[in-house]
């Protein structure tokens, strides 16, 4: 009898151990309780769900929801923090983007668990131990959620301080967590559902810790290749000078100009968006570092602030969410912007700077010198009010008198080339006033006529006639630029005259023209666009930033222009204010020059 209960107990124990075993929901229910895998977080109550139900399709799907709530909880979770790091959101604002990162990470979510309940029912096919299929299953998704999380984090580490920094490297290694512990749930809800044993090895949880923890550290070790920002509040020593700068943007036009005593420069563009170009010019830094990577940002509906898109959840809610009336697409602005800029580190060290037109200085603040804003033109034209329009408010109140009053039908040819032109002789009178009363030592002006219209000529859906009203309208602005940049009328003369001609949008370079005492005759050379910023602060004593991508480009100038001193930082921007004008309007003004669709 003995005997007999030896072998018959072996062959029950053998039974209950082998994985080709198919149980029932009960069975398997009580087989998970006793080995403790009901108690196991995200995993637990993944399978709590699918094994309270009383059939195998039921488990099945109350599993494969359970397993994408997670998931997009845990997706809405990290791209919140991503987006509120990047954009400075108030916890208000972060609340509710999360309730819309929610709404659209489940519909996402839902697609990668079918997925993963596909491969797990194919791995079901094979013979194996449960644990060990859904182990497998559990690591490959937490090596793509890793790699995921990584690209995501890394363009927000570019400008987090430290604490932001280690805030976004805790929540991705959580949120591949959490996505390791919902691939391996569902993979056991289904073969729960589809009858087969589990459980024979050992607990593998560390193997989740593990995949989160080394993500932690490519995070992190990302982050050593790019440089955060240090917070500047000293003020720059600046090599005493009375030297007078003078920087010109041309927007769509590179025709070569004669004269003596020239230096040339070509370059090529990491980004043909225009406020991304010529942000770039004017900070010394990347795109991915100044922050103005498209000509728009976001309005949620019930978040205040503005919103920079990211990668991942960009196209939800740059153009679903949108798409759906429940949010707007809004151009940048100076808010926008994370890093300073020429006129902001000049001012910082004491020299009188003023800008005229260039991106990114509406709405314009007290810590750049004189600033008339790119939307001036704008509100002047409409006679809207000013405020924000330019600094200080009385500079801003005497330009506003040079713009026409008079504005054609929009949407019409007649607008378009009224823009154009009216934009370049707003710029031009305005910027030459200011030079004469204020006399300072660095000036910028920025003239994006050509763009405009060359940009409208090339659109395929133009008719004949509107390309001939064109093509007259592009030769007439070029020559009232052409004449202008050979004689700029300018007194006192500048030591160094900057032109930076650019191609448009539509191309990838341009040439960059330096005349003046300090320009060094027939030099020639292939400069970066990052490269002028520093270049040019440094002709005026202020020392550069080792911190930027730019550098200075000394061969282009004369001896002894450059001393070569640096700082390890010209520090961070402090953050914009929100624009006081109609976002509608400003957007509608950008579209009528054929900037947005």
């Amino acid at each position: 009898m003995e005997e007999r209960d030896g072998p018959e107990r072996s062959g029950a124990e053998e039974s209950s151990s082998s994985p080709d075993v198919e149980l029932s929901l009960d069975a398997a229910r009580e087989r998970l309780r006793e080995r403790g895998y009901l108690e196991r977080g995200v995993e637990g109550a993944v399978l709590k769900g699918a094994l309270a139900a009383r059939t195998r399709t039921r488990a099945f799907l109350l599993g494969a929801a359970t397993g994408a709530a997670f998931l997009a909880a845990a997706v809405a979770f990290a791209q919140t923090v991503l987006h509120a790091v990047s954009s400075a959101l108030p916890v208000r604002d972060a609340a509710v983007l999360f309730l819309w990162l929610f709404a659209g990470a489940a519909a996402i979510a839902s697609l990668v668990v079918l997925a993963l309940v596909l491969l797990a029912l194919f791995r079901a096919r094979a013979r194996g131990d449960a644990e060990e299929g859904s182990t497998e299953i559990a690591v490959a998704f937490g090596v793509l959620a890793g790699v995921a999380g990584i690209l995501a984090a890394r363009p927000v580490l570019e400008s987090a301080g430290a604490p932001a920094a280690a805030a976004v490297l805790v929540v991705v290694a959580f949120a591949v967590l959490i996505a390791v512990r919902v691939a391996r749930g569902v993979a056991f809800t289904v073969l729960a559902a589809s009858g087969r044993l589990f459980v024979t090895r050992p607990k593998r949880t560390f193997l989740a810790w593990a995949l989160a923890g080394g993500t932690l550290v490519l995070v992190g070790a990302s982050a050593l290749f790019f440089r955060v920002p240090a917070v500047g509040d000293a003020p720059l020593v600046v090599a005493a000078n009375a030297r007078r700068v003078v920087v010109v943007g041309v927007d769509g036009w590179t025709e070569s100009l004669p004269g003596e005593g020239v230096a040339r420069a070509t370059y090529g563009k990491e980004a043909r968006d225009p406020a991304a170009f010529w942000t770039t010019v004017a900070t010394g830094e990347s795109v991915r570092r100044h922050g103005i990577g498209s000509l728009d940002l976001v309005r949620i509906a019930g978040v205040r602030a503005l919103v920079r898109p990211l990668a991942g959840a960009g196209w939800y809610l740059r153009d679903i969410l949108p798409a759906l009336h429940l949010a707007r697409r809004e151009s940048v602005t100076a808010a926008a912007r994370r890093v300073p800029a020429l006129w902001e580190v000049a001012s910082r060290g004491g020299i009188l700077a003023l800008t005229v037109n260039w991106w990114t200085t509406y709405p314009a603040e007290e810590s750049g010198g004189t600033i008339l804003g790119n939307h001036l033109f704008f509100a002047a034209r409409a006679g809207s009010p000013l405020a924000g329009e330019g600094w200080p408010p009385e500079a801003a109140a005497r330009a506003a008198r040079l713009a026409p009053r008079l504005v054609p039908e929009p949407g019409s040819l007649e607008r378009l080339v009224a823009d154009a032109r009216g934009l370049d002789d707003f710029a031009l009178a305005a910027f030459r006033d200011a030079w004469r009363r204020e006399s300072p030592r660095l000036a910028l002006v920025y003239l994006p006529g050509p763009d405009i219209l060359s940009s409208a000529l090339a659109d395929p859906v133009r008719g004949a006639a509107d390309r001939v009203a064109l093509a007259a309208a592009l030769t007439e602005e070029t020559a009232k630029l052409r004449a202008f940049l050979l004689d700029p009328e300018l007194a006192p003369a500048p030591d160094l005259l900057v032109f930076v001609l650019d191609a448009g949008r539509r191309e990838g370079g341009g040439v960059v023209r330096l005349s003046g005492p300090l320009a060094r005759a027939g030099a020639e050379a292939t400069v970066a666009p990052a490269d002028l910023a520093p270049t040019v602060l440094s002709v005026l004593g202020v020392p550069a930033s080792r911190e930027i991508v730019g550098r200075v480009r000394s061969e282009l100038l004369v001896p002894g222009a450059v001393d070569g001193e640096t700082v390890a930082s010209w520090g961070r921007r402090r953050a914009g204010t929100r624009p006081p004008v109609d976002p509608k309007e400003y957007v509608e003004n950008l579209r009528s020059l054929g900037y947005l669709r």
